[in-house]
């Protein structure tokens, strides 16, 4: 491009320095050599954008196609997350139940009773969209509403969906510190013990509370992504 611009240009000198060219015939030369310059630089601008626009898009179409593994990967753990939630509540319910009768009867036969421990981590993959995101690509997303909800989902309800998890699990330490402190008493005493009991009551509330928050807020929002992503890939 700059050789042409360059060959042009030369072109004007030489016409303005030709004397034998009137100089109705030098405005005409030199306003065509002008507008061949302009043009060659204005499709040279607009082919570059187009060709920055394609690979920008691509690179879009690869983040999706990625992000898209990424939750359904994400709804998968989801499930077993909450599957997981449902069963230690239920063991956790369990021992709630147990009378003193029913305690004294367990330490009697020198049985134990069975405190299930399932410690709730990071869940929720966010790779891609962290890596998207830090490179400054996320603008490269033409599709404003799907890009509102993917900011929505790992700004909003992924960060959501850790905090949840980790306040169960600093109330399942609570229950481990508790068992810690008694480990030199009779089992029995542990588990009628008022504040235990309170503790583990709240922790199974924790447990009901995180399964609606995956249920009603995480999960359908990951299952929407999905199909809008399946949209947008498709077009």
């Amino acid at each position: 491009m700059q050789e042409e611009i360059s060959k042009h240009s030369k072109k004007i000198y030489k016409t303005v320095k030709n004397s034998e060219h009137t100089l109705g015939e030098k405005v005409k030369e030199i306003i065509i050599e002008i507008f061949i310059i302009v043009f060659a630089v204005t499709l040279s601008i607009w082919l570059h954008g187009w060709s920055e626009h394609r690979h920008q898009q691509k690179e879009v179409a690869v983040f999706l196609a990625n992000l898209k593994n990424d939750l359904k990967n994400d709804v998968e753990s989801i499930d077993r997350e909450m599957k997981a939630y449902q069963n230690t509540n239920v063991d956790y319910e369990k021992i709630l139940a147990l009378t003193p009768l029913q305690l004294d009867s367990i330490y009697k036969s020198k049985s134990k009773v069975n405190f299930p421990i399932y410690s709730h981590g990071q869940t929720l993959t966010i790779g891609n969209y962290e890596g998207f995101k830090s490179s400054g690509k996320l603008g490269y997303i033409e599709d404003e509403k799907l890009k509102q909800k993917i900011l929505n989902y790992y700004q909003i309800y992924v960060p959501a969906v850790n905090e949840v998890d980790k306040m169960y699990t600093e109330f399942l330490f609570k229950c481990f510190d508790k068992e810690i402190e008694n480990a030199d008493k009779p089992e029995k005493e542990l588990y009628s013990d008022p504040k235990y009991k309170k503790t583990l009551a709240y922790l199974v509330k924790l447990g009901k509370n995180n399964i609606r928050v995956y249920k009603e807020n995480t999960k359908p929002l990951a299952v929407e992504l999905i199909k809008e992503i399946e949209k947008e890939l498709n077009k």
